[in-house]
């Protein structure tokens, strides 16, 4: 009856541990993204560290206010073409379908569910809000295959993984990607512009090759006047295996 005792309580202690550290683990900081390199444009972004541990940013008239994502490096001012990785980023996700959005044309639609899903769990909202066109290329005239709009939580302990109705909840895996600062918001026009400037610059460089769709990110609100937005196209690229 001891032993059995014992036995319980032991396997309830390995439980305990077990769940305790899952719980570390899931709330663990991500490894921090880095610009890797810049491969064109000397505009400069200014950095100002806020109390709250996060970073506020400016180039020219360009600024984010708000809180990026931890470990999310800086955005890529315009005129600027950069190498950047992304760490690992938890974030909740609507699935689009459709033309989606051209810059805030067309983006309440997934906006406002996202929005809702923060505010019913009480998170903070972050900067960007992340938009994936599946299937868009430059120079491409005949609409895209699907879309996806991200809000991305600052860390993990902020909400539990989860899919309901269009929106799911998960981690997105690292990234590394070629980025081009944008002003005011990314339109399709503007889109497609910034894909033909990353696209040239692929063509220049031995060092990396696509190896995704095209990213948007959005660093601001209606509250930040329309051409005084920063945006980012991005595209994913990997290293080229022949070097």
């Amino acid at each position: 009856m001891l032993l059995r005792t014992l036995w319980i309580i032991g396997i309830g202690f390995l439980a305990s541990f077990k769940v305790r550290a899952d719980e570390s683990a899931t709330a663990a900081p991500p490894t921090p993204g880095e610009v890797v390199e810049r491969l064109s444009g000397d505009v400069e972004v200014e950095e100002t560290p806020q109390p709250d541990g996060s970073t506020f940013y400016k180039a020219g008239v360009q600024r984010v206010t708000t809180p990026l994502p931890e470990g999310y490096p800086r955005p890529t001012p315009p005129e600027v073409v950069e190498v950047k990785k992304y760490p690992e980023v938890r974030r909740a996700t609507f699935a689009g379908k459709g033309s989606g959005p051209d810059g805030m044309r067309n983006s309440a639609v997934g906006f406002w569910p996202l929005f809702g899903h923060i505010k019913s769990r009480g998170i903070a909202m972050t900067a960007p809000v992340e938009i994936e066109y599946q299937g868009l290329e430059p120079g491409d005239t005949d609409g895209i295959d699907a879309w996806n709009m991200s809000f991305l939580y600052r860390n993990k302990s902020l909400g539990q993984t989860e899919s309901y109705a269009n929106i799911t909840v998960e981690d997105a895996e690292p990234v590394t990607v070629i980025a081009t600062g944008v002003r005011g918001d990314a339109t399709r026009e503007k889109i497609d512009a910034a894909l033909q400037v990353l696209s040239k610059a692929l063509a220049e460089s031995d060092e990396w090759t696509p190896a995704g769709d095209p990213r948007i990110m959005g660093y601001n609100g209606p509250d930040v006047p329309g051409k005084d937005r920063w945006s980012e196209v991005q595209l994913p690229v990997e290293a080229n295996a022949s070097r």
